[in-house]
C-alpha cells in the first residue's frame, strides 16, 4: 500500500492556476502528471476518500479554481477503480465537466472526462447505453467527443489522441473515426508525432477508414520510432494484407513473432491465435520460451490448415487476416458485458466479437444467408447461414439478437427467435406464424422445407432441426476450415495403391489413380487435335502431424478427337515415393479458371517397408481389360516390358462375366521359397452368393475362388492373375489376397473394393 503523504505533496507543490483562458501552464501541467502517477500506485481507498474529503474542503474555499476540480476529478476516478462502482466515475466526471467551464482552453479537464465517461459506460444497462448511441448520447460517444476538444486545445497532448482514437475504434454505431483521424494527423504534425503511441494509433485509425498507404506510413514510423517490435509488426501484418501484399504481410507477421517479447506483443499474438486454437494449442503456445520458437510453432499451426484444405502455403494465414478485417467492421461487440437467454446455450468468453464473428472468423463466408422480418414483439433480429458440406454434411447456424441488436447470439433452432415460451410451444403445434418463419429457410432444405409446408410431421421437424442446429453449435465453434469452392464440382472416382517403387526392394510408392466425368468439364478447341481437357493437379501428401512430406503440382492437357459425353471419363494416375509410416493425402482437381474443381481427401494410408526384409506384400490392384488405363511397372534390364503390364480400372467396376485382372508384389521370400495364396470374394454388407450355397451343404467359410501354392522368383515377386466374375450377380463386394509363408505362418492379407454390375 503506498503512503498518502506524496499525494498531499502533489497538491501542496501545485502553483496556482492561470486567471485567463490561454493554454495551460507546463508547471501546472507537471503537477497533475505527478498526482495521477502517485494515484496510480495507491491500494488504500480509506485514506483516497480522506483525501477526498480533504481536497473537498479546499474546494469550497475556492470554487473556481480548475486545477482543484481536475486533483478532485482523478481522486474520484482512481476511488472508481478500486471500488468498481459507478458512482465515483459520475463524480469525477462531474468535476471534470466543472474543470472544463472554468478552463476550456486546457486539454487536461477535457482528457479527464472523457476517461470519465469511457469507465461510466463500462458500469451502464447495455440496453440502454444501446438506445442513448443512436442518438450520440451514449458514454462512448461523450467520451469521443472529450478527448477530440483536448486534443484540439492542444494537438501535442498525445494522451487525449491516443485515447480518442482508441474510442473512435471501438464504436459501432457512425464512428468518429474521422474527427479522431484529423485530431491525430494535427498530434502527428506536433512534438507528439515523436510519441511512438501516436504513430500506432494513427496507423490503426488510418486503415480503420481504409487508407493503407498512410497507415502503412504511421506503422513504420511507430517501429522507426523505438515502439514495441512485436506489437508494431503484428499491427503492420494486417495492414500490408488489407493492402493486398501477402508477401510482406506474411514475413512481416513470423518477424513479429520471432521478436515478441513484451506483455502486450505476446496478448496481441494469442488473442488472435485464441479465435481458432483449443486449449491444448493455446497452452502450447504459452510454453514456447523463446521467439525463433514461437515463429516456427505458428508455421505449423497455419500450414497444417493450408495441407487440410491442398492449399498454397500461406493462404490460411492471409484468408484469416481477411475474415479478421471483415469480422471487424461487421461484426464487433459494442460492450464486453453480454447477456444470455435460456436458449442461447453458447457462451464463446468472446469479448471483440458477437457469435456471427466466431462462425465467420473459423468457417468465412457462408454459401447462403436468410433472415426474417423483426418485429422486436414476435420475432428478434435473426440471421441463419449455410454452409454447404457435401463429404461431412450441411451447417446451419442460427443467430438471434435479444437485449442488443448489435449482439447476436448462436441458439439451437430457428424458432428460438420467438423466444423460450414460443419455441416449446412451437414444438407441440407449430402456427401459421412459424411456419412462415421457416418458409424464410425452405431454400436450406430438409427439415427447413418440412416445416414450412406444414402438416402433422412439422413438430418433429423441428424436433430434428434442433438436434442438427446443436450439432452445427458444437463442430463449428470448435473446427476451422478453408474450403476450396468451385460453381461445378467434378465429382472425381479416385482410388489408391502402395506398390513397390522398382525392381529391387529399394522403396515404395503411392499411386493415386483417378477418373473424372467429361460431361462436367467444358473442353477447349484443340485445333488439329479436336478438343481439349486442361486439368491442375495438387498432391499432397502428409504425416501424422500434418506436415507435408510430398507434393506434385502438375497441369495435364487430355484430349479427344471431339466433345466427350457422358459417361465418358478422364483418367490418369498420379505416383509419389514414399517412407514407410501412416499418412494421409489431399488430391485438388481443377481446371485452369477455377470454374470447376473438387478436393478429395484419405485421411490414413499406411505405407509398408517394401524393402524385402521381412515378409509383406503391396496393395492390392484390380483392373480390366479395356478400362483404358494401364500401369507398366519398372522392369528387369532382361525382361520383356509388356509382361508386367498392369492393367487398372479407375472406376473399379466390372460387368458381371467379366475378369477382374489381380497384380499384386511379394516380399521377404529367397527365390525359389513356397507361399500359399487364397483369394475370396465376399459381398459388402452380407454373405456372398457362393456363401449361401455352400451354407445349404454345411459349409461356414466364405468362398474360395482360388487356392494355390506358388514359389517366389527373387526379392521381389509379381504375380497375375485373372479372377472370373462369371455367377457373380451385380453388387459391392470385398476382393481379398491371403498370403501365407508357411516356413514361419505369417500371413499378409490384402484387400480391394470392388463393383459388379449388370453386363448388359
Amino acid at each position: 500500500m503506498r503512503p498518502i503523504a506524496p499525494l498531499v505533496a502533489c497538491l501542496v507543490l501545485a502553483a496556482p492556476p492561470s486567471r485567463g483562458l490561454s493554454a495551460q501552464d507546463p508547471g501546472e501541467r507537471s503537477a497533475l502528471e505527478r498526482l495521477r502517477d502517485s494515484l496510480a500506485g495507491v491500494t488504500d481507498s480509506v485514506a483516497l476518500l480522506q483525501l477526498e474529503a480533504a481536497t473537498i474542503e479546499v474546494a469550497k474555499q475556492d470554487r473556481t479554481n480548475p486545477l482543484i476540480h481536475l486533483r478532485l476529478g482523478f481522486i474520484a476516478y482512481r476511488l472508481g477503480e478500486l471500488a468498481g462502482t459507478k458512482s465515483h466515475y459520475d463524480d469525477a466526471a462531474s468535476e471534470f465537466e466543472w474543470a472544463t467551464e472554468l478552463r476550456p482552453a486546457w486539454p487536461y479537464p477535457w482528457y479527464g472526462l472523457g476517461q470519465a465517461e469511457l469507465a461510466q459506460g463500462e458500469h451502464s444497462a447495455m440496453a440502454i447505453e444501446n438506445l442513448r448511441q443512436q442518438l450520440g448520447l451514449d458514454y462512448l460517444s461523450k467520451a469521443a467527443r472529450a478527448f477530440a476538444r483536448a486534443t484540439q486545445a492542444d494537438p501535442s497532448f498525445a494522451f487525449a489522441a491516443v485515447d480518442l482514437a482508441n474510442a473512435a475504434l471501438t464504436q459501432r454505431v457512425r464512428p468518429r473515426l474521422q474527427v479522431a483521424l484529423e485530431a491525430l494527423r494535427l498530434a502527428a504534425a506536433s512534438t507528439a508525432g515523436s510519441v511512438p503511441a501516436v504513430q500506432l494509433a494513427r496507423g490503426r485509425v488510418e486503415r480503420e477508414l481504409g487508407e493503407a498507404d498512410s497507415a502503412l506510413a504511421a506503422l513504420r514510423a511507430y517501429l522507426t520510432l523505438g515502439g514495441d517490435s512485436g506489437v508494431g509488426l503484428f499491427e503492420l501484418t494486417r495492414t500490408l494484407y488489407f493492402a493486398n501484399q501477402p508477401a510482406a504481410a506474411e514475413s512481416s507477421y513470423y518477424r513479429g513473432a520471432r521478436l515478441a517479447g513484451s506483455v502486450g506483443a505476446l496478448a496481441r499474438y494469442r488473442a488472435d491465435l485464441a479465435l481458432l486454437a483449443d486449449t491444448v494449442d493455446l497452452a502450447a503456445f504459452d510454453a514456447l520460451g523463446s521467439g525463433p520458437a514461437r515463429a516456427a510453432w505458428l508455421a505449423r499451426f497455419w500450414n497444417r490448415r493450408d495441407v487440410r484444405e491442398a492449399r498454397v502455403p500461406g493462404e490460411r494465414l492471409a484468408e484469416h487476416h481477411r475474415r479478421w478485417l471483415y469480422a471487424h467492421r461487421n461484426f464487433r461487440l459494442v460492450s464486453r458485458h453480454r447477456h444470455y437467454d435460456i436458449t442461447e446455450v453458447y457462451r464463446s468468453g468472446q469479448a471483440e466479437f458477437d457469435d456471427r464473428g466466431v462462425i465467420y472468423l473459423r468457417h468465412g463466408e457462408p454459401d447462403a444467408r436468410a433472415t426474417f422480418p423483426s418485429d422486436l414483439r414476435r420475432v428478434q433480429p435473426n440471421q441463419s447461414w449455410l454452409y454447404r458440406r457435401p463429404l461431412d454434411g450441411d451447417l446451419v447456424f442460427h443467430f438471434v439478437a435479444r437485449d442488443d441488436a448489435a449482439d447476436y447470439k448462436l441458439v439451437e433452432s430457428l424458432v428460438d427467435a420467438l423466444g423460450f415460451r414460443a419455441a416449446v410451444r412451437a414444438t407441440q403445434t407449430p402456427d401459421a406464424g412459424v411456419t412462415e418463419l421457416y418458409a424464410s429457410r425452405e431454400q436450406f432444405g430438409g427439415a427447413y422445407a418440412r416445416v414450412a409446408r406444414g402438416g402433422l410431421m412439422a413438430g418433429t421437424a423441428i424436433a430434428d432441426e434442433r438436434g442438427a442446429g446443436r450439432h452445427a453449435i458444437a463442430t463449428g465453434t470448435t473446427t476451422d476450415t478453408h474450403r476450396q469452392r468451385f460453381a461445378v464440382p467434378l465429382e472425381p472416382v479416385v482410388s489408391d495403391f502402395v506398390a513397390a517403387a522398382g525392381t529391387t526392394p529399394a522403396g515404395q510408392s503411392v499411386h493415386v489413380v483417378f477418373a473424372i466425368p467429361a460431361h462436367r468439364l467444358a473442353p477447349q478447341p484443340g485445333g488439329n487435335a479436336g478438343v481439349l481437357y486442361p486439368l491442375h493437379f495438387r498432391l499432397l501428401v502428409s504425416d501424422e502431424r500434418d506436415s507435408v512430406v510430398a507434393r506434385l503440382d502438375t497441369v495435364r492437357v487430355f484430349s479427344a478427337r471431339q466433345v466427350l459425353q457422358r459417361p465418358s471419363y478422364l483418367s490418369g494416375r498420379l505416383t509419389v515415393p514414399l517412407r514407410p509410416g501412416v499418412y494421409g493425402y489431399r488430391l485438388l482437381v481443377n481446371t485452369p479458371d477455377l470454374l470447376a474443381g473438387q478436393l478429395v481427401r484419405r485421411d490414413t494410408l499406411v505405407v509398408p517397408a517394401l524393402d524385402g526384409r521381412a515378409f509383406t506384400a503391396s496393395d492390392l490392384v484390380v483392373g480390366r481389360s479395356g478400362a483404358g488405363l494401364v500401369w507398366l511397372p519398372p522392369a528387369a534390364p532382361d525382361a520383356v516390358p509388356a509382361v508386367d503390364t498392369v492393367l487398372l480400372n479407375p472406376l473399379d467396376r466390372y460387368p458381371s462375366g467379366s475378369v477382374a485382372e489381380l497384380y499384386y508384389e511379394l516380399f521377404g521370400l529367397a527365390e525359389g521359397v513356397s507361399y500359399h495364396t487364397e483369394v475370396r470374394l465376399e459381398r459388402v454388407g452380407g454373405r456372398s452368393l457362393l456363401g449361401r450355397i455352400g451354407g445349404l451343404f454345411g459349409g461356414r467359410r466364405p468362398p474360395v475362388l482360388l487356392e494355390f501354392d506358388a514359389t517366389a522368383t527373387g526379392p521381389v515377386t509379381r504375380i497375375h492373375r485373372g479372377v472370373s466374375l462369371r455367377g457373380v450377380s451385380p453388387g459391392r463386394y470385398a476382393l481379398s489376397v491371403t498370403l501365407t509363408d508357411p516356413a514361419s505362418g505369417l500371413r499378409v492379407v490384402r484387400q480391394r473394393r470392388l463393383q459388379v454390375v449388370d453386363a448388359s
